[in-house]
């Protein structure tokens, strides 16, 4: 039955003379419900069940509008992303110690000397310096660094390893970044899935990360190092995928990869990640015009199913600029995926693996 013989069958089967005001006002509005109910299902292509989940969530749990509200910013506690860093240098403080103690025969020049880095951080001596000598103090320091390191300034962790903002042109991660080409078509479709849900209100997996201008979120699958099963289910080709990646950075507070969305007009500002034992991996699903990323100073565009990989302890930026005659709704897309440097060896691997575990 269309839907035109149903209404004309509803408004044949109401008495006469017409309800009272009251009763033909509540079966109409459930009348309409139920029409605009039946519409959005077909348009969002969500399924009638899943519209009707969604429905109910909203009512009574009060999700976050497809405006990403205040309620979906990330506010963790314990993200290393958001908050300072003490009790994670405390963590690997005492680990690597422990380690120490039993096997003191243990050499591993560039981990001991990150560590004890971290405790220097915090040595009291440092705080009695005056403003003008901490200044002095680190403007030699400076100097004595090759210009493009001068861009490099690791938040918390950091290690004697080759350092260069960009490594799309150098051979590595071979292996890797054929595979994620090789799948390029099937990750995308997922990702699309994903995208166009969140589109139309189905927020959950979805996580906004707090940017001063416009809107930037991701649905992460590996989440400082702890598998998002709950997200992984919702795309398993993707997350079967990432378990045959050799240099994914699992077990590691460090390590992420995830689907990253930046909506027009959104600035993610300058800033530098957290550890320089990690390259950060985008492969480009949906890049529309404007999308420029920029590392130490140099910018670089997004391409679909390119890998552009690169050192985010240096500086580094995103942006995405409207262009007349965009389309609504259109994001700049891609899959992020951390790298262990390649210069880290295996039994550093292993140690910084149990220094840096999220558990």
């Amino acid at each position: 039955m269309g839907l035109r013989e149903c209404c004309s069958t509803f408004l044949a089967a109401l008495p006469n003379p017409s309800l009272p005001l009251l009763h033909s006002f509540v079966l109409g509005t459930i009348f309409s419900a139920i029409i605009l109910l039946y519409v959005y299902s077909k348009e969002s292509k969500l399924g009638l069940k899943m519209t009707v989940k969604l429905l109910i969530k909203n009512l009574f749990y009060a999700l976050p509008s497809p405006l990403h509200l205040e309620s979906q910013v990330c506010r963790n506690p314990d993200c290393v992303r958001c908050h300072k860093y003490q009790e994670l240098m405390v963590q690997m403080s005492c680990r690597w110690k422990e380690i120490k103690e039993k096997n003191p025969k243990l050499e591993l020049k560039r981990v001991k000397e990150a560590v004890q880095n971290l405790d220097r951080k915090s040595n009291p001596s440092e705080e009695i310096m005056s403003k003008e000598q901490k200044d002095e103090y680190l403007e030699k320091k400076e100097k004595k660094k090759p210009s493009y390191l001068e861009f490099q300034k690791p938040t918390l962790f950091h290690m004697n390893l080759a350092a260069n903002p960009y490594w799309s042109d150098l051979d590595v991660y071979g292996s890797e970044i054929e595979l994620l080409k090789l799948n390029f078509q099937i990750i995308l479709k997922e990702f699309k899935y994903l995208f166009e849900a969140l589109q139309n209100g189905y927020h959950s997996g979805w996580k906004l990360n707090d940017v001063e201008n416009g809107h930037w979120c991701i649905f992460p699958l590996l989440d400082q190092g702890t598998i998002n099963e709950a997200n992984c289910s919702r795309c398993p080709n993707t997350a079967a995928l990432l378990g045959s990646l050799p240099a994914l950075m699992k077990d590691c507070v460090f390590g992420n990869v995830c689907f990253s969305v930046l909506y027009p007009d959104s600035v993610i500002k300058p800033h530098y990640g957290p550890s320089n034992i990690r390259l950060r991996c985008h492969l480009g699903l949906d890049v529309p015009a404007g999308c420029k990323l920029e590392v130490a100073g140099t910018q670089h565009q997004w391409h679909p199913s390119q890998c552009l990989i690169f050192d985010d302890s240096f500086l580094h930026s995103a942006t995405f600029t409207s262009t007349p005659g965009l389309p609504q709704g259109v994001a700049r897309g891609l899959l992020m995926i951390d790298f262990w440097h390649p210069d880290i060896s295996v039994k550093e691997k292993e140690v910084l693996t149990h220094l840096l575990s999220p558990t």
